[in-house]
């Protein structure tokens, strides 16, 4: 038993040294020895497929880049020609538990990292030092109680429309509010409105009370 399993891998952790995005390039990081307990030093295991959580065309995109340790899965048998077809096959050669049929599951014994999604107790949050996009062709926020906007500056580029649905309302603002365009209340323009009942001259009205 002991021999066999000298000859054969299973599970290692891998440092990444190349990535595309769909394979990497991994170097083993647990060294084999000879019988008297001299190192032997691994190799560079090329084009070894990624895991990716997906579901049909879904999926979470996070590429290993390189310099990350993870985990190494070596499957059975010769995965090739499933490789090769993304079909049921027969195995490519007869090689089993070898190292050209590993698989990268993902990271471990990493640094801590910058940007994440964390769900902790009673929270989810989505932390990121770089720029987040959200992009779709219809987005639609829901909550039940309320929405909170913290920013400097916030830039609305299309048509805003309030007021609709079970939870239209007011809309109260804590500055100076400035247009550009027209503003209508109740079908009366502000900029071209006119008042009955005075007569025109020099002088002008009250201040508005």
């Amino acid at each position: 038993m002991r021999q066999f399993l000298s000859q054969h891998v299973f599970i290692t952790l891998g440092l990444i040294i190349k990535s595309n995005g769909k394979t990497v390039d991994v170097k083993p990081m647990v060294h084999n020895m000879t019988g008297t307990g001299r190192k032997i030093e691994n190799g560079i295991i090329y084009n070894v497929p990624i895991f990716r959580l997906q579901r049909g065309n879904s999926a979470v995109i996070m590429n290993p880049v390189i310099g990350d340790i993870g985990l190494i899965a070596i499957c059975d048998r010769d995965i090739s020609s499933v490789r090769a077809t993304k079909a049921p096959a027969l195995p490519g050669s007869k090689r089993t538990h070898n190292y050209s049929d590993a698989i990268y599951l993902g990271g471990v014994l990493n640094a801590e990292p910058q940007q994440y999604v964390e769900f902790v107790d009673n929270q989810i949050n989505i932390v990121s030092p770089n720029k987040i996009n959200v992009v779709a062709p219809t987005t639609e926020i829901t909550s039940s109680n309320s929405i909170t906007i913290n920013s400097p500056s916030i830039i609305l580029n299309g048509a805003v429309i309030q007021g609709g649905g079970g939870n239209g309302g007011n809309a109260t603002f804590g500055g100076t509010v400035t247009v550009k365009g027209e503003i209508t209340g109740d079908g009366i323009k502000l900029s071209s409105h006119v008042h009955g009942g005075v007569e025109s001259g020099g002088s002008k009205t009250n201040k508005p009370e």
